[in-house]
């Protein structure tokens, strides 16, 4: 066969090599030849050189007879398929079953990048000190609920300081704004202060409409990043890329802490916090492969670039929209909020915290009510009725005020009681279920019913419809000519001894 030239650019780049300094087998590395060929020039002084068919191969990397099965493949298709999302691995695995490709997957990869190149460019980022955090979620480790037996899922959250690799992480119930808002201030308590931007996933707690160039924050969000004085500024849809950092700690993560408790049962979320707070000062500690020393010694020179913390502590709170109905009370969390009757049909603003709940329309907080944990309550507020109604609610008040009144005066303490503090219309509606008992018995009978309900401290018209029911009871064996001896206590049970 006859000989070819080989490319001068490779000769003369071997000799540039050689005249710097160059051994044989760095330069084999550098230019991505055999060190044969490398040395069948490293002393070559001559103007040019010539290669058969095997110096091809060595430039490639293979000798001709592992080379021989490059040439029947389809290269451009195969990149063609990867640029299209298909793995490498994949098309790999699909070449050899069809015996296409007789070598490792490492050679079929290093043939298919300088044939048909098809990796993307990366870059080094490189962030100053104290600029940026990055934050993301995954499945956490579950616990078992001690009480019930039932295995607890949680989601583990992760910040990152972009400059040291610096990180903090804990297991939390959910996703849901409280959780996400509040990991927020743990971490920057952990941190001793807070970056000037952070990139978080485009979850609902923090990205209510998620867009590339102008996102909407969720306002709870942003409010606490106003505090705070941090940027918010998310990642792209589908773009891991943009928060690398923080996901290769997760990886971290997952497969080292995750391991490392496989085997052990936690009974609370608490008790596996602590234990991953253990293991996170290890992590943190640990030499860096690439830096030469450990995320807590380079956290050293950026905590004195993170902005200092408030001074006032932040009270983690959500936000939410109602509508204002007709009966001047919106809805949130299964109770009834009341608010300025000039303000129906309008969505208001509300912001909730552990303790409370603000109304606000256009920035103006226009209520304030105690949050409740129960179901169906309304908390009202008499000034948020209209002047009309507010009439007809302090009518209604003297009306029943005087309906006990006209009962007696056993009725008329129970009542006066019920009534009586700076939110009356409270127990109103109880009130006058008790007085309605006196149409379906007497005066006489409510009168009696409320003396015992008096005597020990109920104020229930259950309680009372009861008494009133236990002495008709009692009147009825009386004239069947049996004697009762009459006990009573608080509950009406096991009181009367019938006497023969």
């Amino acid at each position: 066969m006859a000989s070819k030239g080989l490319n001068m650019k490779i000769v003369e780049e071997i000799r540039r090599l050689k005249a710097l300094g160059f051994g044989k087998r760095k330069i084999a590395r550098t230019l991505g030849v055999h060190r044969g060929t490398v040395a069948r020039y490293y002393d070559d002084n001559t103007a040019s050189a010539v290669y058969n068919d095997e110096d091809v191969a060595e430039v490639l990397g293979n000798n001709e007879a592992e080379n021989r099965w490059a040439g029947e493949v389809d290269w451009q298709a195969v990149r063609d398929e990867v640029l299209t999302g298909i793995p490498i691995n994949i098309v790999y695995a699909e070449l050899v079953e069809k015996n296409k490709v007789p070598v490792q997957y490492a050679a079929f990869w290093k043939q298919l990048q300088r044939r048909a190149p098809c990796l993307k460019t990366t870059m080094v980022r490189v962030f100053a000190p104290g600029s940026r955090t990055e934050i993301d979620y995954c499945d956490g480790i579950a616990f078992v609920n001690v009480a019930t037996g039932e295995l607890i899922e949680t989601e583990f959250f992760v910040g990152v300081l972009c400059s040291s690799r610096y990180a903090f992480a804990e297991f939390t119930l959910s996703q849901k704004s409280s959780d996400f808002l509040s990991s927020h201030v743990r971490m920057w308590d952990y941190f001793g202060g807070c970056s000037q931007v952070v990139a978080p996933d485009n979850l609902k707690s923090a990205v209510t409409k998620a867009h590339r160039y102008d996102p909407v924050l969720n306002p709870a969000y942003t409010k606490l990043a106003t505090h705070y004085g941090f940027a918010v500024v998310p990642a792209r849809v589908r773009r891991p890329q943009d928060k690398a950092l923080v996901e290769r700690t997760i990886q971290i993560f997952q497969r080292w802490f995750f391991m490392v408790v496989r085997n052990r049962v936690f009974t609370s979320l608490l008790e596996l916090n602590a234990c991953l707070r253990e293991h996170l000062v290890l992590f943190n500690a640990r030499r860096h492969r690439v830096f030469g020393k450990s995320r807590a010694e380079m956290f050293v020179s950026e905590r004195e670039h993170l902005m200092p913390l408030p001074k006032d502590i932040y009270q983690v709170a959500t936000h939410a929209t109602a509508k204002l109905s007709r009966d001047c009370h919106l809805i949130f969390d299964h109770n009834f909020y009341s608010s300025p009757h000039r303000l129906r049909g309008l969505v208001l603003d509300v912001w909730v915290t552990e303790t409370a709940v603000e109304i606000y329309h256009m920035a103006e907080r226009v209520a304030f009510h105690p949050r409740s944990k129960t179901y169906g309550k309304f908390l009202t507020t008499p000034e948020h009725y209209p002047p009309a109604h507010q009439a007809y609610l302090e009518e209604d008040i003297i009306k029943v005020k005087a309906w006990a009144e006209s009962t007696g005066p056993e009725a008329a303490k129970l009542i006066g009681e019920l009534l009586f503090g700076p939110y009356p219309l409270r127990h109103l509606r109880r009130a006058q279920t008790i007085l309605r008992l006196s149409t379906k018995y007497s005066k006489a009978q409510l009168e009696a019913a409320t003396t015992v309900a008096n005597r020990f401290n109920q104020r229930t018209s259950q309680y009372i419809e009861r008494v009133i029911k236990q002495s008709n009871a009692l009147s009825a064996l009386e004239r069947g000519g049996k004697t009762i001896q009459r006990e009573f206590n608080p509950h009406l049970r096991g009181t009367e001894k019938i006497l023969h």
